[in-house]
């Protein structure tokens, strides 16, 4: 009797466990399907030009039809959101959910990841005046490392219980009031280590959880010895100690501890450290190399900065340890100096002659980390004319050489990266283009998923000239979204890699969620997501090049760029082989 019970449950189980399946497959039956695939076309461009409520009839009709598109439940959701019916935007979007998700892009007001809709169903639930299910929906969308939460707070959405003790308690905010400086920081730091475990995609990768667990109860123990200024250097080295080149803190950001920089800019060539940019009144030593700030020498001074620098590889180190060595409070954390008011540097020419200056830090606004910048001259070489436009090219060599220059992946105002790669084939069919050079020694990153049309002008390039080349200039600056279409490239065709090896790896945790603390003010950026963008046993440290460049300083305050001259020189000397 107990054996034939045993075996009457365990075919109950397994009947529950097939129906549970079969419920979870909605109506899948389609009788027009011609009919359905043209409205579903239909529906996704009217969509992309917001025609929210002819939108709507549509979308209803298709997914009563078909139940398994999360596509069409999430454009179902926005209409009803942008056309304020907030109950019926819940239920598709839940739906949405239940489907997987989406991956559709390209559609305004709308953001795909499944956290960014678990805030808009959150969103929904608020415009409705259910603050329980706003709540409840704002806590599994910053569970689910929702990357833009700062800016949630400000929402229009919310303002009607966004000063309600248990919302600012999401943002770290305890409604004490007439709190200390020190009670202040403990609270920042508190919530600091909250917001990492809360964002970060892998925290103890880099470091054990005992270790990263100790380092803030050691921060909170020495808080009333520390300046602000120390304690923002000291959440930097937490952040540096987790590894991944998308962890930074914003160091203007604070309302106490904001950081000063030195009014110079450090670039770390092959001959070593130079100046390369500074203010009116320091602009004599630009082209002066660094050689000791204070008593240490400055190999030594790059080194000490990788313990706030967190970097996915050591050509970070290159990119970005000038930048930390300019700021004053960063270098006394790191032992390199004692007065933080005023930094002595020694200088030597270019003979050879040593001389000591002192700097006096000042105030700054932080817009990104810096780029190689131009010269001090009227024209500037090719590689330099045009950084800041996001992307250009210009026709070389009789037109036989197109080349490309890819500075973030974005959208222009006045002309899409879809639109422009679409003028680049257009061009390449008429000038019958053999070779492509794409330069991305400036390109920090952007919106990944703007990435195909570039891909496609390369891989159709690759097809219609089987005899040309594709040459991909990189370097240590060449990094995230940039880095992520440099791994593409090499995987899908076959270019020559030219410059210094990448600044990142093929496989990498990037992409970056918003962290600000609620007191200080102090904001930044911590990593949120993997990228395998390359097989899973790729563990390269670094895209390298087939033709290693690197930058002397010489080269460059001459306005030579030897990448480009090397190149050039390939195509020439393959042009005489062909002829041959």
């Amino acid at each position: 009797m107990n054996k034939l019970k045993v075996v009457s449950f365990l075919l109950l189980l397994v009947f529950m466990n097939s129906y549970k399946a079969l419920s979870q497959v909605k109506k899948s039956s389609v009788e027009n399907t011609i009919e359905y695939f043209n409205k579903r076309t239909e529906a996704i461009g009217l969509a992309k030009s917001e025609n929210w409520q002819a939108l709507i009839p549509i979308l209803e009709s298709l997914t009563q039809q078909y139940q398994n598109d999360g596509d069409l439940f999430y454009l179902l959701g926005l209409s009803y959101y942008e056309t304020e019916q907030y109950q019926y935007a819940v239920t598709a979007l839940k739906r949405t959910l239940d489907c997987g998700g989406t991956v559709l892009s390209g559609i305004p007001t709308g953001s795909t990841p499944s956290n960014d809709i678990m805030v808009k169903i959150a969103k929904a639930y608020a415009q409705t005046g259910d603050k329980e299910n706003a709540m409840l929906w704002l806590r599994k969308g910053f569970a689910s490392r929702y990357d833009e939460k700062p800016f949630v707070k400000g929402d229009p959405a919310f303002q009607a219980f966004n000063e309600d003790s248990d919302f600012q308690m999401l943002y770290g905010n305890n409604g004490q009031e007439n709190v200390t400086r020190n009670e202040a920081w403990a609270i920042d730091i508190d919530y600091f280590e909250k917001r990492i475990i809360e964002l970060h995609y892998s925290p103890y990768h880099a470091i054990s959880k005992t270790d990263f667990v100790q380092s803030f109860v050691d921060l909170r123990a020495r808080i009333t010895s520390l300046s602000d200024e120390q304690i923002v250097v000291e959440l930097m080295k937490i952040l540096g100690g987790m590894g991944n080149g998308h962890n930074l803190i914003i160091p203007t950001s604070p309302k106490m501890g904001a950081l000063k920089k030195l009014p110079v800019q450090f670039y770390q060539f092959n001959e070593g450290l130079f100046i390369v940019d500074a203010e009116d009144d320091l602009k004599q030593w630009i082209g002066y190399k660094v050689e000791m700030i204070e008593n240490t020498p400055i190999e030594e001074a790059l080194q000490k900065t990788n313990l706030v620098n967190a970097r996915d590889n050591d050509m970070q180190t290159l990119w970005l340890g000038p930048y930390y060595l300019g700021l004053p409070d960063v270098l006394e954390g790191l032992g390199i100096i004692k007065n933080t008011k005023q930094v002595v540097i020694t200088l030597s020419d270019a003979k050879g002659n040593s001389q000591e200056i002192t700097m006096i830090p000042s105030t700054w606004n932080f817009a990104g980390f810096p780029k190689t910048p131009q010269l001090k001259m009227e024209t500037q070489p090719l590689f330099l004319s045009k950084m800041n436009d996001p992307y250009w090219y210009n026709l070389l060599q009789d037109d036989s050489v197109i080349y490309i220059q890819f500075n973030a992946v974005t959208n222009k105002e006045d002309q899409s990266l879809e639109d422009f790669n679409i003028e680049v084939r257009n061009q390449i069919s008429r000038s019958k283009t053999q070779n492509l050079i794409l330069d991305l020694r400036h390109n920090h990153g952007g919106d990944g998923s703007l990435l195909p049309p570039i891909l496609e002008t390369f891989s159709s390039f690759e097809v219609m000239n089987p005899k040309g080349k594709v040459f991909v200039i990189m370097g240590r600056e060449t990094f995230s979204a940039g880095h992520n279409l440099l791994t593409e490239i090499t995987k899908h065709i076959d270019p020559i890699l030219v410059g210094e090896p990448s600044g990142s790896k093929p496989n990498h945790i990037g992409d970056a969620g918003w962290f600000q603390l609620p007191y200080s003010g102090l904001m930044g950026l911590i990593s949120t997501q993997f990228h395998q963008d390359s097989k899973s046993e790729d563990n390269r440290k670094w895209i390298a090049p087939h033709i290693p460049i690197t930058l002397s300083s010489t080269d460059y305050f001459a306005g030579n760029d030897k990448a480009m001259d090397v190149i050039m020189e390939v195509i020439e000397s393959s042009g005489k082989e062909n002829k041959n």
